[in-house]
Order: structure tokens, then sequence, then C-alpha cells
């Protein structure tokens, strides 16, 4: 019989029900062994609903059954711990987005991967498209020159989300609800910079390998409400620098913006990740309209808990790495450090010359 990959889950709530839990459930390279969440009824009811073998209200008794990875899909600000027990056990991580809210962690959880060898993954699902990938593989065979400027434009309705209403996640296939906070507060990391800015950070990060060194930002929040809406410039160790708009102000989801340009001194790129088109220009070519994707690929959120599970397996590879969740955690935070003290955040990530992580670097950067 092929080996299955044993696989525990935590936290119970809305993304996990309705897209990481079945997802495992269905994968027949997966074993649901555990599902962990400090809720015991929520666990246990999410156990009986997916045919998970156990549930816990802990992580630490999920790995003493033994697992072979971790999906971390609790609320923003409870990422580190869960994740840093099951890496310090040897275990394979996956981490909702954003990895968590403070760099310090962030690079952390990076040095401990590596230095227990576990392959550490993003939730991210932009970077599992093939759009994304197509567009990474030109940039990263210089297809459009030397880079310049890069716009990253996303927004939805979310603010409902942000103001307490959870009604908006009543979706076909969610049987569960977030706790109220998650979106609400800005200590549980509520709010669109680290609830949709962190995708259009991440994807844009994940595309052209850049390595932030300044951020300038601007967030609507108040001292007593998160942020709904935001902007920030990001300059990088290379002349590229890039501008993102995020906003959770849309009146209509099924409507909502997720556009990304990028143009170099011998070419351009338009990628819209909502509407699945693609288009690109190469100096002296006319413009190249790529094949749309149909809309079950446009945003493959299955990926990322089919990459985990057979990254195990040494049938795939890491495709959203936790350099990349560190690197946007380092934007994030540079953004709101920039609008409370109305300055730009100079940054310095404990990359090398080579674009590769240092754990040497770590005394030199900014953790």
């Amino acid at each position: 019989m092929d080996k299955k990959a044993r696989v525990g889950v935590v936290g119970a709530g809305w993304w996990s029900g309705r897209v990481h839990l079945p997802a495992i459930a269905k994968n027949k390279d997966a074993e649901l062994v555990a599902i962990c969440d400090a809720n015991m009824g929520r666990a246990n009811e999410s156990k009986e609903m997916f045919s998970s073998e156990f549930a816990f209200d802990n992580i630490e008794d999920a790995l003493k059954i033994g697992l072979d990875c971790v999906l971390i899909t609790t609320p923003h600000n409870q990422h580190f711990l869960p994740a840093m027990a099951a890496l310090k056990a040897g275990v394979d991580v996956m981490i909702e987005k954003p990895m968590v809210l403070s760099p310090l962690e962030a690079w952390e959880l990076v040095r401990v991967a590596a230095e227990n060898n576990c392959n550490l993954h993003m939730g991210y699902t932009f970077p599992h498209s093939s759009h994304v990938q197509k567009v990474r593989d030109l940039l990263r065979e210089n297809s459009f020159g030397e880079l310049e400027l890069g716009v990253g434009l996303f927004a939805g309705n979310i603010l409902p989300l942000y103001r307490g209403d959870k009604d908006i996640q009543k979706e076909e296939g969610a049987p569960f609800a977030s706790q109220i906070d998650t979106y609400t507060s800005k200590k549980s990391g509520g709010g669109q910079l680290y609830t949709q800015t962190t995708h259009v950070v991440s994807t844009m990060l994940f595309l052209t390998d850049a390595i932030p060194t300044s951020i300038s930002g601007v967030l609507n929040d108040s001292s007593q409400t998160v942020d709904s809406s935001n902007s920030l410039i990001m300059r990088t160790r290379d002349k590229f620098f890039a501008t993102f708009g995020s906003s959770g102000a849309m009146t209509d989801h099924n409507n909502r913006i997720e556009q990304y340009k990028i143009i170099g001194q011998l070419g351009h790129v338009n990628l819209d990740t909502c509407k699945g088109t693609l288009e690109t220009q190469i100096k002296s070519k006319a413009l190249f309209t790529h094949e749309p994707l149909p809309q079950e690929l446009v945003n493959p959120m299955s990926e990322t808990s089919r990459v985990l599970i057979s990254t195990v397996l040494k049938k795939a590879s890491v495709v959203a790495s936790g350099v990349l969740g560190a690197l946007t955690v380092e934007v994030l935070e540079a953004t709101r450090r920039s609008s409370l003290e109305r300055k730009a955040i100079d940054i310095n990530p404990p990359i090398n010359s080579a674009g590769k992580f240092d754990p040497k670097l770590m005394k030199e950067s900014n953790v």
C-alpha cells in the first residue's frame, strides 16, 4: 500500500472548514489524523464531520500520536506557538496567511524550519495559479528586462467582516464561522492589511523575487477600529519599486479587483487573478493574450494543502515558502508603523546577496 501523509489541522474555523478540511479529507495521499481547536466541542464536531481519527484542544497532544505535517488555521495572532511546536518536533508545517504579525517571529520560524530540515509552507493560494507561475518564469528569464515599476490593486467587499458581521461567512460549504474578533480586533490582526493586503504584497514578491528595503504606507484605521483600506510604496534592493492599493470597502465581492501591472525596460505584464486573464508584451512584439483560466483554476484554494501533503511524500516542492511569508510580514508591519509614525520605515530582511535566507544575518537585520 502506498504511504499516506499523516496530517493534523490546528484550527477548525471558517476557512479551515470551508477549504482545508474538505480538501484533506478527499485527498487520497492523506490521512486526516487529528483536528485541534481550543473549543473542544468544535474539534469533536469537525472530527465527526471530516472523519478524523482524533480531536484535541492542543497541538502538543496531537504531536504525540505522530504526524507528518500540520496545517495551522488559527486566528492571525495565534499562528506562532503551534507552528513552532510542530517545527521543533520535526514536522512539516503550512501556515495560513498572514504567517504571523511580528517579523521577529516570522524569521524565527524560518530559522527553526531550516534547522530541523522541515518544509515550511504558506497558505497563499495565488502562487499556485498557472498564470502567476508563468509570469514568474518569464521574469526570471529576464523577458521584460530590468524591472522598474510594479502596481498591485486588491479590493473586495470585506468591510462587514471588519465591523463584526459574520453573515458574509455563511457561504455554501462553510460549516463554521470565525471568532468575531479575528477580523475586528487589532490585537488579533484584523483589518484589511493582514486579511487582504497580505495577498497582493505576497503575490508581487513571489512574482518578482524582490527584497523590500523601505516602506511608506497609510491605513485608514482609528484607535477603535481596524483599517478597511490602505496604500503603500515598497522600495527594493534593485531599481524596482512597487505601489499597492487595497480595500475591503467595495459593495459587491463578485466584482472584486485583483490586478497586477509590472513594467520592465523590455516589456510589461498585465495580470488579473480575479478574472483569470493575462497579457504580456515584449519589446518589438505584439501584445500577447494568454489563454484565460477556467473559473475553478483562477484561485486554486485546495492546492495549498495538496502541495503540503505532496512534499511530505516527495512528490512536489514548496511553492509559497516560509521566506515569502516572512518577507510579507516585514512589509505589513512596516506599513502599519509607517502609517502610525507618518514616515518611511527601513527594513533589512536576513536575505543574502544570492537571495537566500541566512540566519547569520538575523542579528544585522530588523529582527
